[in-house]
C-alpha cells in the first residue's frame, strides 16, 4: 500500500504542477461550490460502494476471499478519489483561482501544499470507508480514529521528502535569486535532486522512525531472538524497534538505514506475538539479508539511476511530444483544438505525461523486478542462516493465514506466498538454486547498467543536437502563421511570428512581420524592441538599419525601461558607432535588475567597455 501512495502521490504533484489552467469561465465562488459537490459526491459514492459491500457479505453469495475483496474496493476508492481531484483542478478550474492568492505563484511549496491538502480531504473519505470495510472484512479490529491517524501518519514519509525538497529549493531561490536559473537547468535540478537524495538516505530512517511512533522493543523473548540472529549474521543496527503501524495489528517487518548507527530493525507488534522463536528468527534473519546483500544501496543507486533517465530523456520524449503537437498542426482540425483556449490547460498535461510514464514504467518494471528478486534473495539468505527452510515459511503461511492475505495474489513488488514458500522449499534440496538466484541478479544489474548507459547516451545525443527545439519552433511557427491569417490586425501575433522567425535565421520575413506589428502598434514597447533589434543585429546584406534602430530602442525605453530593453538600446548605440552611450546603457540594464540571465548582462557590459577603451566595466 505504501508504493501505491508514493504513485498516487507523484501522479497528484505532477498533474497539479504541470497543468497550466486557461481563462476561467467560472467564478471563484462557482468553483469552490463545484469542488464541494465533488467531494459530496465521492463521500456518496464511496457510502453506496460500502452498503453494497455489506450487503453481499450477509447474502447468500459472499466473496470467497473477504479480505482481498475489501482491498480491490478501496483502490477503487482511491481512484475515484484521483479522478475528483483532477476534476476539481480541471473542470472546476479551482487551480486558477488558487493561484490568486497571494504567493502560491511564487513558492511551488504553496502550491505543493495546496494539492497535498486537497488529495489528504480527498483521502480522509476514502480512510473511513475502508475502516468500515476492513471491520466488516473480519481484519483485527481498530477504532476508527486511531486507523485515520494511523493512515496519516503512514502517508507522512510520503509527503516529507517532497515538501523538504520543495521549501529548501524556494528559500534558495527567494534569497539567491541568481540560483534560480542554474536550479531550473536540466544539470542544476540533477546535481539538486541527486544531493538531496543521497542525504536523505542517510537520515530519513530518524524521521520514520518518529513519524511512526517507534520505540524501543522491551527486552524479552523478542528482543532477545532478533539480538542473536543480528549478532549471529554481523549486521549492526542502531536499534530495534517496536512499529505501531496502523495500532500495531499488521504482521510485518522491515529494516530501514544505510547507516549502521542510523539503520532500524521494526517489527510490529502484532507480527512479534503471532511468531514463535524460529518463525520470528526466520524474518529477522530475512531483513537482514537485505542489509547483507546491500539491497539498500542499490535501491539508492536505481533512484539515482531514475533521476540521470529522467534528465538524459527528457529531450527525446520532448521530441515524441512536440512532433505529435506538430502533426496536430497541420490539419485543421488539429490547429482548432490547439488555439481553443478551454483545452490548452487539458493539452499542457501532455508535457507531463511522457516523464510520468516513464516513472511509472521504471518503479513497475525495472525496480519492480529487482525488487521480487531481492526478496527472493533474502529468503534464501534467511535459509541459510536457519539451515532448513521450515521457519520462514511457517512464518509466511501464518502471516498470510491471520492478516487474510491470498497465498497467491503476488504483488508488483513481491512475489505471492505461494510462490515464495515454493521457493524456499526447492532450495532446500537444491542449494544451486541460492547460487543461481545470486547470478540472476548479476546478470540483471549488468543488463540494467548496459540499458541504462544506451538510453543516457541516446538522450545526451538528442540533446546536443537540440532536435527538440527545432520540432518545437517549427509546430509553434504553424500555429502562429494559421493565428496571423485569421487575425491579421493583432499586433502581438505579428510580433511573435517576426521574434520566431527571425530566431530561425529568416531575417526578411521576420522584419516584415516586425515592421507591421509597430505599424499597428506604434507604441507598443515590445514591437518596437523587437524590431529595433533585428535593425541592429541582422546579418542579412542591407537589412541593418543603426539609425533607425537606435530612434526606436529609444521610444521603446522611454514607455518601459525593462532590462532587456535598455540592452537593445546599448546594442543599437554600439552599432551606430558610440560606444561610451552602448555602455551607460548597458550599466543601465543592469542597474534595472534582470532576473535571467545575469552573465549575459554582464559580458555586454565589459564587451562595450571595451570598446570605450574603459579599463573597467
Amino acid at each position: 500500500m505504501l508504493f501505491a501512495q508514493i504513485i498516487a502521490f507523484i501522479l497528484v504533484m505532477v498533474v497539479f504542477e504541470a497543468y497550466q489552467p486557461g481563462p476561467s469561465e467560472l467564478g471563484a465562488g462557482e468553483s469552490y461550490l463545484g469542488s464541494a459537490v465533488l467531494l459530496a459526491l465521492l463521500w456518496v459514492l464511496a457510502r453506496l460502494r460500502v452498503s453494497l459491500f455489506l450487503s453481499r457479505l450477509a447474502g447468500p453469495r459472499p466473496p470467497a476471499d473477504p479480505a482481498r475483496a475489501a482491498r480491490r474496493l478501496t483502490l477503487h476508492l482511491h481512484l475515484a478519489a484521483l479522478i475528483c481531484l483532477f476534476a476539481m483542478i480541471t473542470l472546476m478550474e479551482l487551480k486558477a483561482h488558487l493561484l490568486a492568492i497571494p504567493g502560491v505563484t511564487t513558492w511551488e511549496t504553496l502550491r505543493g501544499l495546496i494539492a497535498v491538502g486537497l488529495y489528504l480531504l480527498l483521502l480522509r473519505v476514502v480512510w473511513a470507508s475502508a475502516h468500515r470495510l476492513e471491520q466488516a472484512a473480519g481484519l483485527p479490529p481498530m477504532t476508527r480514529r486511531d486507523y485515520l491517524w494511523g493512515q496519516a501518519r503512514l502517508v507522512a514519509p510520503v509527503v516529507f521528502p517532497w515538501f523538504a525538497v520543495s521549501l529548501i529549493r524556494d528559500l534558495i531561490v527567494h534569497a539567491w535569486p541568481a540560483a534560480a536559473a542554474w536550479l531550473d537547468s536540466g544539470l542544476g535540478g540533477l546535481v539538486y535532486m541527486a544531493a538531496f537524495v543521497a542525504l536523505l538516505a542517510l537520515f530519513f530512517p530518524p524521521l520514520v522512525r518518529a513519524w511512526w511512533g517507534c520505540r524501543p522493543l522491551p527486552p524479552g523473548r523478542e528482543r532477545q531472538v532478533a539480538e542473536a540472529v543480528l549478532d549471529h549474521v554481523r549486521v549492526r543496527v542502531g536499534g530495534i524497534l517496536s512499529w505501531p503501524l496502523m495500532g500495531g495489528r499488521l504482521l510485518t517487518a522491515g529494516i530501514l538505514g544505510l547507516a549502521p548507527a542510523l539503520r532500524y530493525l521494526l517489527i510490529t507488534p502484532a507480527l512479534a506475538q503471532a511468531l514463535d522463536n524460529q518463525e520470528l528468527a526466520g524474518v529477522v534473519a530475512h531483513e537482514a539479508g537485505h542489509v547483507r546483500h546491500r539491497h539498500l544501496w542499490y535501491y539508492l543507486a536505481f533512484f539515482l539511476g531514475f533521476f540521470l533517465l529522467a534528465y538524459a530523456l527528457a529531450d527525446p520524449l520532448a521530441l515524441l511530444l512536440a512532433g505529435a503537437v506538430y502533426w496536430l498542426a497541420g490539419s485543421d482540425w488539429g490547429l482548432r483544438l490547439l488555439a481553443d483556449q478551454g483545452l490548452r490547460g487539458a493539452l499542457s498535461l501532455l508535457l507531463a505525461l511522457p516523464l510520468l510514464v516513464l516513472l511509472i514504467l521504471y518503479l513497475r518494471f525495472v525496480m519492480g523486478f529487482f525488487m521480487r528478486h531481492f526478496e527472493r534473495q533474502a529468503d534464501f539468505f534467511a535459509l541459510t542462516v536457519m539451515g532448513e527452510a521450515g521457519p520462514l515459511v511457517a512464518a509466511l503461511e501464518k502471516i498470510a493465514r491471520i492478516s487474510g492475505d491470498s497465498r497467491r495474489v503476488p504483488s508488483w513488488h513481491h512475489f505471492s506466498v505461494e510462490q515464495r514458500v515454493q521457493a524456499l522449499e526447492r532450495a532446500q534440496v537444491q542449494p544451486g538454486l541460492i547460487a543461481g538466484q545470486a547470478r540472476l541478479l548479476r546478470k540483471g544489474l549488468a543488463v540494467y547498467l548496459a540499458a541504462l548507459a544506451l538510453f543516457l547516451g541516446a538522450g545526451y545525443g538528442v540533446q546536443a543536437l537540440n532536435l527538440d527545439q527545432g520540432v518545437r519552433r517549427a509546430t509553434l511557427l504553424r500555429v502562429l502563421q494559421r493565428e496571423v491569417q485569421a487575425q491579421p490586425h493583432d499586433p502581438r501575433l505579428r510580433l511573435n511570428l517576426g521574434v520566431l522567425l527571425f530566431e530561425q535565421g529568416r531575417e526578411e520575413q521576420a522584419l516584415e512581420q516586425l515592421r507591421l506589428a509597430v505599424r499597428l502598434a506604434p507604441q507598443d514597447p515590445e514591437a518596437l524592441n523587437g524590431l529595433a533589434w533585428l535593425l541592429a543585429t541582422a546579418k542579412g546584406p542591407g537589412l541593418r538599419d543603426p539609425r533607425l534602430a537606435l530612434e526606436l530602442a529609444l521610444r521603446a525605453v522611454a514607455i518601459s525601461p525593462k532590462p532587456h530593453i535598455w540592452d537593445t538600446l546599448a546594442e543599437s548605440y554600439f552599432v551606430a558607432g558610440q560606444p561610451q552611450r552602448a555602455l551607460a546603457a548597458a550599466r543601465a540594464a543592469l542597474a534595472a535588475k534582470p532576473t535571467e540571465k545575469r552573465d549575459y548582462y554582464q559580458a555586454q557590459l565589459k564587451r562595450f567597455a571595451q570598446a570605450a577603451g574603459e579599463k573597467r566595466p
